[in-house]
């Protein structure tokens, strides 16, 4: 488990918080909030309440934008490939050769990078172009695999596999689409063996709610606190939750991310969308994913994070 630590008191420590954090009026042009997914309950979540805009967020039915699920599978940056790349790094010192469920598969990078370490995976996600998409990729990547890895339509509410089915669970920026979290923990909790590992990621710190959650239909921003009661409410011990994301995750999101996808929404607005518009070009994907590296040295340690990655076991008995 990292260590805590309590960043220096100083003027510039705090200009760089503020920095990486803080809110900019100009980024207030494209929302929606009717992107959540269909798979949504009734019942919210009780460890982390519906987060608040950011201050100087508005938004007009004008300017608002719908983004569909799963409408996009290529769409993916170098802050993705660094939050997998920690999940990878938490992970690989404790898994065991059991089968692995991977609980919201997406656009199926995680699935190739532990199909890529030779595990036995299965995938799902609650839509039905993310699951045709990783599919096709895992068909294409691992054409010699036999039985091929499962990849299929799942509800993480109403999951169809038997109690204590899977040795892990790995489960990628999920549970913040989803009103009923609390259920959807239950349910991985239960197709887990005793004794089974459970890696998560999530968004963190409700005050950086913005229009972009909004966009990608989360409902919520998670806690430190909420997160860890969420897990051992569901039964598990052992919980770890490890904040991320400073400084440079929070700079980019800020001053790169949200100007690029604003661009790209309002682009959008008057021509069709292609697959991956939006993304970072190549050379500069690669910078940051290396700049990016620099927050390695912050992870679990200082506050203002971006994310929070979690770890927990299944009890034994």
């Amino acid at each position: 488990e990292m260590p805590a630590h309590s960043p220096p008191r100083c003027a510039s420590w705090r200009r760089i918080r503020r920095f990486a954090n803080g809110w900019d009026p100009r980024h207030t042009l494209v929302s929606s909030s009717s992107a959540t997914q269909s798979v949504s309950r009734k019942r919210s979540s009780k460890h982390s309440p519906p987060s608040q805009p950011e201050a100087g967020d508005t938004m007009s039915d004008s300017q608002s934008t719908t983004h569909v699920w799963g409408s996009q599978p290529d769409f993916v940056g170098p802050r993705h490939e660094y939050r997998e790349s920690l999940m990878m790094r938490m992970l690989e010192p404790q898994l065991s050769d059991g089968p692995v469920l991977n609980a919201g598969c997406g656009g199926g990078s995680l699935t190739v990078t532990l199909l890529d370490r030779g595990l036995d995976v299965t995938s799902i996600d609650y839509s039905r172009e993310f699951v045709d998409h990783v599919r096709d990729l895992v068909a294409r990547r691992f054409p010699d695999r036999t039985p091929q890895p499962v990849v299929e339509w799942g509800d993480l509410h109403d999951l169809r596999f038997a109690d204590g089915q899977f040795s892990t669970v790995v489960c990628g920026e999920v549970l913040e689409h989803l009103q009923d979290d609390v259920t959807a923990a239950a349910e991985i909790f239960r197709v887990m063996a005793p004794g089974g590992l459970l890696l998560l990621s999530v968004p963190a710190n409700p005050h950086r709610y913005d229009w972009v959650d909004r966009w990608a239909g989360h409902e919520r921003r998670y806690t430190v606190d909420g997160m860890s009661g969420l897990l051992s409410g569901a039964g598990f011990e052992d919980v770890k939750v490890i904040p991320w994301g400073f400084p440079l995750t929070g700079i980019y999101h800020r001053w790169v991310y949200r100007p690029m996808l604003r661009r790209r929404l309002q682009r959008e607005s008057t021509q069709p969308a292609t697959a991956g518009s939006g993304s970072t070009p190549g050379l500069a994907h690669r910078a940051l994913r290396k700049a990016f590296e620099i927050d390695t040295r912050f992870v679990g340690k200082v506050p203002g994070w971006f994310g929070i990655i979690a770890l927990a076991r299944k009890p034994t008995a």
